[in-house]
């Protein structure tokens, strides 16, 4: 029965498309409805991101977030390391003690590691999101005030003239911007 519906319902779609029927939906997509888009420009976006002095600064304060927790680390692993080496000191009691000991720490590393890595997650995750909003306010605006009509990704377009590639006059733009130079 099913089947039955699907085939009566493609037929009698079929027989409204062959049959003139378009002449309605062709006035969706009339030239005249369409705006003709006159002033087109592409950014590599890629380049803006990598580019951009705010990018740079952001990584390197999430590199040294990053050495800070690896030296917390260091000094955690150290710990471990000092405690098993004291073990064959030990008696057997103080030994299982200690094994215990060390197994706490063991535990206090791994949830270091997995708090650190989504520490470090979120905070890239935040300044990655902040860097693109100020990327495409910035391309919004250049376009605007130039008189774009569409921006693309350079990433979505097979070919297109030099000339229509606005990604330097918007890093220029983007890194002249007060907030990036260093407070005295």
């Amino acid at each position: 029965m099913k089947l039955f519906l699907r085939v009566g319902f493609f037929v009698g779609m079929s027989s409204l498309l062959c049959g003139g029927s378009l002449q309605g939906l062709s006035s969706v997509w009339a030239a005249d409805e369409v705006p003709a888009v006159h002033k087109i420009a592409v950014v590599n976006l890629d380049k803006l991101f990598h580019d951009y002095e705010k990018t740079k600064a952001s990584d390197s304060q999430l590199e040294q977030a990053s050495k800070a927790k690896q030296e917390e680390r260091a000094k955690l692993v150290s710990e471990i390391k000092s405690m098993k080496d004291e073990l064959v000191l030990l008696n057997e009691q103080s030994r299982n003690e200690r094994q215990q000991a060390i197994e706490k720490k063991l535990r206090q590393l791994a949830d270091f590691d997995r708090e650190a890595k989504d520490t470090l997650g979120k905070q890239r995750e935040t300044a990655v999101k902040a860097i693109l909003d100020q990327i495409e306010a910035t391309v919004t605006s250049y376009a605007k005030d130039h008189g774009f009509e569409l921006v693309l990704s350079e990433r979505a377009v097979l070919y297109g003239i030099e000339a229509i590639n606005i990604t330097d006059q918007v890093l220029k733009i983007l890194n002249s911007k007060p907030e990036l130079k260093p407070h005295a």
